[in-house]
């Protein structure tokens, strides 16, 4: 049996939770060594998500808020928009009423 042969076996072996008996005539399961810790060496950590929620619940209303002055802004906008709109049309129909002309 050739070296890469014998290596290729015993990575075969360790993939399957196998290795050499100490006399080398079987496979055995691999043993871990395993430490187990007073309770009192263990460190918890914990993590709370929301603890404060009055914080959250001031940045939800905040975002309402905006949203609501958003989307007067934009109807404000379209008021504007046709205020003048009208304003020039009245403007137009004012001038030409007066049998004015625009070009002298």
């Amino acid at each position: 049996m050739s070296i890469s042969s014998v290596k290729e076996t015993f990575a075969q072996a360790k993939k399957m939770g196998l290795e050499l008996s100490s006399d080398g005539k079987s496979w055995v399961p691999v043993e871990e060594l395993v430490v187990k810790l007073p309770p009192e060496k263990h460190k918890q950590v914990r993590i709370s998500v929301n603890k404060n929620k009055g914080d959250s619940t001031w940045l939800q209303w905040i975002f309402q808020i905006g949203i609501v002055a958003l989307l007067l802004v934009i109807i404000g906008t379209f008021i504007a928009a046709r205020l003048i709109y009208e304003m020039v049309i009245f403007f137009m129909l004012f001038i030409s009423s007066l049998g004015g002309s625009a070009f002298g």
